[in-house]
């Protein structure tokens, strides 16, 4: 098999690791699931035995016929169009892919990803109007810690997360885990999501986020008022990871009651 890396492809081969990810991600009969990198099959046959449908996303298409015949047995459509199948295959870009648009119900993404697209992957699902029940990612360890970090190393993108559910790592998985091997430690990492955003301005939410961890190391005082923090009970001296969920929660309301 040759190895494409440009588009960052390590391809997992633990049999531990793979029945680890299915079990993760909690399938059932009712659910779809959006495999994120299908590459040749090794997650999707197993998800296909558990769920009702699985939609395979392999953005390289000399993979294709590999994949096909890893598949056999198994009834296969190469058309997003023709219902009924067990397993459809989307040779496409998962990040140019109108999701939001195929109208699935009780649907779950997951998938062992490029590590490029993970940031990029997660805002778009997570903006999705009729957003997945759960993504259950293979990823790079130090963005799954970025990821589920709490105070005092929360990040922007934790705090992004939470608005819409809950993060966790259920085992860390070594570079032997994947052919060819990566240079560092990936990470299983599973997100929950809930029916509603906690905060419902979601888009407004992640901007003032952006705002706020724009200078991290800096105090929060060079961002907002210094009354304003004073006034919710915030120290103004304290550094923006050092904020939990429900306190930016909270002076996000009130500088958007101040603007007002």
């Amino acid at each position: 098999m040759e190895y494409r890396k440009k588009l960052g492809q390590n391809f997992l081969v633990d049999q531990s690791v793979i029945n680890e990810v299915v079990k993760a991600a909690q399938i059932n009969k009712r659910d779809t699931i959006v495999e994120v990198g299908a590459g040749t099959g090794v997650l999707t046959r197993p998800l296909a035995e558990k769920a009702r449908k699985v939609i395979a996303v392999e953005i390289d298409k000399d993979l294709i016929p590999e994949l096909q015949t890893n598949l056999k047995g198994l009834p296969t459509k190469s058309s997003l169009a023709s219902g009924g199948e067990n397993v459809e295959i989307v040779n496409e870009d998962v990040l140019k892919l109108e999701i939001g648009n195929w109208k699935l119900a009780d649907f779950k993404v997951i998938g062992s990803i490029p590590y490029q697209i993970t940031s990029p992957l997660i805002h778009q699902l997570l903006k999705l109007k009729n957003r997945p029940k759960s993504i259950t990612i293979v990823v790079q360890k130090e963005v799954a810690e970025k990821i589920v970090a709490k105070p005092p190393s929360a990040t922007y993108l934790s705090n992004f997360v939470a608005n819409f559910g809950q993060a966790e790592i259920i085992r860390v998985i070594k570079p032997n885990a994947f052919l060819p091997q990566p240079k560092v430690d990936s990470a299983l990492l599973h997100i929950t999501l809930d029916s509603t955003p906690h905060v419902p301005d979601a888009g407004r939410f992640e901007r003032f986020l952006h705002h706020g961890f724009v200078q991290p190391r800096k105090m929060l005082n060079k961002r907002f008022p210094k009354e304003l923090l004073q006034k919710i009970g915030i120290d103004p001296q304290r550094r923006p990871q050092t904020l939990g969920f429900e306190e930016w929660v909270k002076l996000f309301k009130a500088v958007k009651e101040k603007a007002r």
